[in-house]
């Protein structure tokens, strides 16, 4: 697969976020350090028991815990009623990244935030074509939901390679966050392509750590030390 179009001394480094609205499961993980934030949907929501009232609660733990950047998602029909959710999220979390899908509706909110320089994740893209809406609207993040396209029978990596080559990842405009992610195994084929922002669940993040040569290397260490201390 083609690499992103990036000169290596423009390259990011890689950047973590934790996809989930679930304190127990995400606090321990914000705790190692390693990750820039946290992004919720309204399916992570639910899954959690927390309501849009819980907004507040969630943002604070999640900074309380180191995240620099907390990911909410406006909700509504309309323009109008997806700029009022905007507006709710940001006066309960007032430094949020507000999600927004790739729409018609969605674009003409993403351009009433930009006015007012509130960070915009554009989130729901499926295909390349999509990614440059981002772009032309200045959004701060772009999701391509990999696993989703699999399943919808696209060729993900191909998809999301032709996002990288057409927005460097350099820094300069939107990041690709690839999101939907299913396996350690993921995440280094999307870095192949010059992908160097996730968001992932703590599922996955347990299996980046996972490793039997690890675990068994520190087992030996630990036998090791008995003969030294």
């Amino acid at each position: 697969m083609p690499p992103s179009n990036a000169a290596p001394g423009d390259t990011q480094p890689i950047r973590f976020y934790i996809d989930s609205a679930d304190r127990a499961a995400a606090e321990p993980w914000l705790k190692t350090g390693m990750f820039s934030g946290v992004t919720t949907n309204p399916q992570l929501m639910r899954e959690a028991g927390r309501k849009v009232s819980d907004i507040p609660e969630i943002y604070d733990w999640a900074r309380d815990n180191g995240a620099r950047e907390v990911c909410f998602q406006a909700w509504g029909a309309t323009t109008e009623e997806l700029y009022r959710s905007a507006m709710q999220i940001r006066e309960a979390a007032p430094g949020s990244t507000i999600k927004v899908p790739v729409t018609p509706t969605g674009a003409e909110l993403i351009s009433k935030l930009r006015d007012q320089d509130i960070p915009v994740l554009m989130t729901a893209v499926y295909s390349a074509k999509q990614a440059l809406v981002g772009s032309a609207l200045g959004v701060k993040y772009i999701a391509p939901y990999f696993n989703r396209m699999f399943r919808a029978g696209r060729n993900a990596p191909e998809e999301i390679a032709h996002m990288t080559r057409a927005i460097p990842q350099d820094g300069t405009g939107p990041m690709i966050m690839a999101a939907s992610i299913k396996s350690a195994q993921h995440l280094v084929t999307l870095t192949d392509i010059g992908v160097r922002v996730f968001t992932i669940s703590p599922e996955i993040i347990a299996d980046l750590f996972a490793d039997d040569l690890t675990a068994n290397a520190v087992r030996d260490f630990e036998s090791f030390m008995a003969d030294v201390i």
